[in-house]
């Protein structure tokens, strides 16, 4: 009867032998991929993925295989701006696109490069089909920009890779178009762009 019970004991598995699969965290904010390029046209609408909020603001971001598509929207009435950096970085090393209206209230943009807790402007233009559009208080800055960064501008990174994460880096005003002011919002959020094969 022991030898039976023995071997009965001895026939079950051993516990260190199961494999237990770890649950795969989704990244809680994506960059997603789209087929063909969108319009600038101050819509969310062929947007792929949830938005971002940051800073009081709400950010889209999608790319195709050559470009980085950006919506951002906020109730402000000041300039906007969004930039990129590696994951964690904060404003320096970051490219910043900022819009803002001009003194004719015509919309204008501007490429910089944080530098400390500052930025100043570069010495190139790569930002595309702009948009900028204020109405009942709200504030509207859309652009297509190259996934390959402009180089010898100072930048922490050199382009937006598939799988890769980098962070966001947000700043606006709540009331002034001069973009020489000091932000009344600002924040980061790190993001993962979304792999070719998702």
């Amino acid at each position: 009867m022991m030898v039976v019970m023995f071997i009965l004991v001895g026939c079950e598995a051993d516990p260190a032998d199961e494999t237990v699969e770890e649950p795969v965290e989704e990244p809680e904010n994506i960059m997603g991929r789209v087929e063909e390029p969108l319009n600038m046209d101050g819509s969310s609408e062929g947007y792929p993925v949830d938005p971002i909020e940051v800073a009081g603001s709400v950010i889209y971001l999608a790319y195709d295989e050559d470009f980085i598509y950006v919506l951002m929207e906020a109730e402000a009435e000041g300039w906007l701006s969004v930039g990129f950096n590696r994951s964690g970085g904060g404003m320096n090393g970051a490219n910043m696109i900022l819009g803002y209206l001009t003194e004719e209230g015509e919309p204008a943009f501007r490429e910089d490069v944080g530098r400390g807790h500052a930025h100043s402007e570069t010495d190139v233009t790569a930002i595309l089909q702009p948009y900028f559009e204020r109405s009942n208080g709200r504030t509207v800055l859309e652009f297509a920009y190259p996934l390959s960064f402009p180089a010898d501008q100072g930048y922490n990174i050199e382009e937006i890779a598939p799988g890769e994460t980098y962070s966001l880096i947000v700043g606006l005003h709540q009331n002034s178009d001069n973009i020489n002011s000091k932000h009344s919002t600002r924040g980061m959020a790190d993001f993962q762009v979304q792999p070719y094969n998702d």
